[in-house]
């Protein structure tokens, strides 16, 4: 992705609408106003996905369910949860005690392999110098999320932090973005989302939200037809879209 400018700032801070035009492939648009970015965390903030797909396999197969990992991953961006209660409804007698199985099956890949996206920092400490609030809202338990995000060294950025387990309903539900939205003290509307997944995209949308997708996960067409602004392959991509509100 460019951007018409022939170059930003030296402070980097939030392009002006009247003099930037972004282009992703074949369209343009004028990026995107805002007064808070909220995270996903696995596929967004740190690599994770896979990592955390390949987790439910051990433990699922210990007990006699033949598993593969896309069995597992067509539960992207919904809880673990969800994962157990899927399986319970197909007849499973699954424990709650699973979940922290396969939490531990988790920390012991992830202590090795997890790692933050090329360019995160970068983009994190933009918004913080354009005084843009940030938060963490995760399907994923609250000790999973500070784990990861400890893990990669980025914990300072988010001083709010929201999980599934704190809500009625997780994602496709609004439910999580507006608990982070709440907490930051930004109107809904005036909040931006940072997604991989559809169930993420969905409730961003569903919260008034504007969502722009990653496509760590998913390929652009799929994302924007769940209902992103506008997505992107790698961060470097994501500042210029970027507009501070007010």
């Amino acid at each position: 992705m460019v951007s018409t400018k022939l170059s930003l700032p030296k402070t980097r801070l939030l392009p002006t609408i009247a003099t930037t035009l972004v282009s992703n492939g074949d369209r343009f648009f004028v990026p995107i106003m805002t007064d808070a970015v909220i995270w996903d965390c696995d596929g967004v903030l740190v690599d994770s996905e896979k990592l955390s797909c390949s987790a439910w396999l051990p433990v699922l197969r210990r007990r006699g369910i033949e598993v593969d990992l896309a069995d597992i991953e067509v539960f992207i961006g919904r809880s673990d949860q969800a994962v157990l209660d899927h399986y319970r409804q197909a007849g499973y007698p699954l424990a709650d005690e699973i979940l922290l199985e396969r939490e531990q099956e988790y920390y012991t890949t992830a202590r090795e392999r997890l790692t933050s996206f090329a360019g995160l920092r970068e983009v994190l400490d933009d918004l913080c110098l354009a005084d843009v609030p940030v938060a963490v809202a995760s399907s994923g338990g609250m000790d999973r999320i500070r784990f990861s995000i400890e893990l990669v060294g980025i914990t300072r950025y988010f001083s709010v932090i929201c999980s599934a387990s704190e809500v009625a309903k997780g994602k496709p539900a609004p439910d999580l973005f507006l608990l982070a939205a709440a907490r930051l003290g930004v109107a809904p509307t005036d909040c931006t989302v940072i997604e991989d997944s559809i169930p993420g995209v969905e409730a961003a949308i569903a919260a008034g939200m504007t969502a722009i997708g990653f496509t760590s996960t998913h390929p652009r067409e799929v994302l924007e037809s769940a209902g992103a602004e506008v997505t992107f392959d790698t961060y470097s991509e994501l500042w210029p879209m970027l507009e501070k509100k007010n």
